[in-house]
């Protein structure tokens, strides 16, 4: 007996179904239901390699799905039909059932390849998504050593260098002090002071390089702190007003969030000031009941933003393509609106749960 309109109809549906399964074992359930509708099978196996020298077996019944993984080949029973994935290479794979005839040959004749692509399909998925995790947990250990280089360098110029700095200010006072009260060393004087002077600056541009690396209020007061303390300096060194307000209620986000996001405003700030030609630069945190959001918007000139990406819609900027990679590990969203002659706005979106995700992935690749 061959198959009927409403059986190749079904057929048609399953490889519909199979080709957009979201992972094996709706494959599996889909390839029995279907077997059992059109033949009225009660047992199925299917045998399939995902990787070399290692086979996965799974068991379909109408009670259970039982499922095996193997080292060595599990040859097909004697009893019932079975149909190879590849007729040149038995070991490639197979599906078997418990009954024999012409309308289960056929059945099987259809559905297997069926089955194999769908199979393929799932185990190019798993090594795509594989691929992803991987660049994704390369791209956050780049960013996490590179903070920490930072809050070295920055630790040894704050503490050595500038206390060094610091000293010798001192030292120069005192020298500038004793050399006043004798006559003629008013040119000694007026060198002591100078020098002094210069300490003064070159100690200023230490600590301001010390704060651009890691701000260590960002440790002691938090993000918030931390922000307006990098808008306050933004306003001192470059002509344009700068303003910070906060909404909500401020809470504590973690150690990894508050340095993405401060990084992220840093840039966002660094690019209006670079580029942007504004006046005017507003920045926002806001802490709503799911989410922390910080806003920097500019009145600059804005610009296209298809300027941001090459002709394999890759972004090409550096700093946009390094915001966009802190939010998308933590689990946020980042978003960018602008045109021609109408500035920028700059939107960083992170959930509170990205802060006990984020510690769950930190612990689990931990070293034990």
């Amino acid at each position: 007996m061959g198959l009927s309109q409403s059986d190749i109809r079904r057929i048609a549906g399953f490889a519909r179904k199979v080709t957009k399964a979201p992972s094996v074992e709706t494959v599996i359930s889909e390839t029995f239901e279907t077997l059992k509708a059109i033949a009225n099978i009660k047992e199925m196996r299917i045998v399939y390699s995902p990787a070399p020298s290692s086979w996965k077996e799974w068991k379909a019944s109408p009670d259970s799905v039982e499922v095996r993984p193997h080292d060595e080949w599990p040859a097909p029973g004697k009893k019932g039909l079975t149909l190879l994935f590849d007729p040149d290479d038995e070991h490639s794979g197979f599906v078997s059932v418990d009954k024999k005839g012409e309308k289960v040959r056929s059945t099987l004749e259809i559905m297997t390849p069926e089955v194999w692509c769908a199979l393929l399909l799932q185990s190019a998925l798993r090594r795509v998504q594989k691929a992803a995790i991987s660049e994704t947990e390369l791209v956050r250990e780049t960013f996490r050593a590179r903070d920490e280089e930072r809050r070295h360098i920055s630790r040894e110029l704050h503490d050595d260098l500038g206390q060094s700095m610091a000293s010798l200010k001192l030292g120069l006072k005192w020298a500038e002090d004793l050399v006043r009260k004798k006559r003629g060393m008013e040119e000694v004087v007026k060198e002591l002071s100078t020098a002094r002077s210069d300490v003064g600056t070159m100690l200023e541009k230490i600590r301001d390089l010390s704060h651009t690396l890691y701000p260590r209020i960002l440790d002691t007061l938090g993000l918030v702190a931390a922000v307006k303390e990098l808008a306050y300096q933004a306003s001192r060194h470059a002509s344009l007003a700068v303003n910070c307000t906060v909404r909500g209620k401020g809470r504590a986000l973690g150690k990894e969030i508050d340095v993405a996001l401060y990084r992220c405003c840093q840039e966002a700030i660094s690019n209006a000031i670079r580029h942007s030609e504004a006046s005017k630069l507003e920045i926002e945190i806001s802490f709503g009941e799911d989410e922390v959001r910080v806003t920097v918007v500019d009145n600059g000139k804005g610009f296209d933003p298809r300027a941001l990406y090459d002709s394999n819609s890759r972004m090409m900027t550096s700093g946009f393509w390094t915001i966009r990679q802190r939010m998308a590990d933590l689990g946020g969203a980042f978003r960018l609106s602008t045109s021609e002659g109408h500035g920028a706005v700059v939107e960083l979106i992170v959930p509170y749960s990205s802060r006990k995700n984020h510690a769950s992935r930190k612990n689990k690749t931990a070293p034990r």
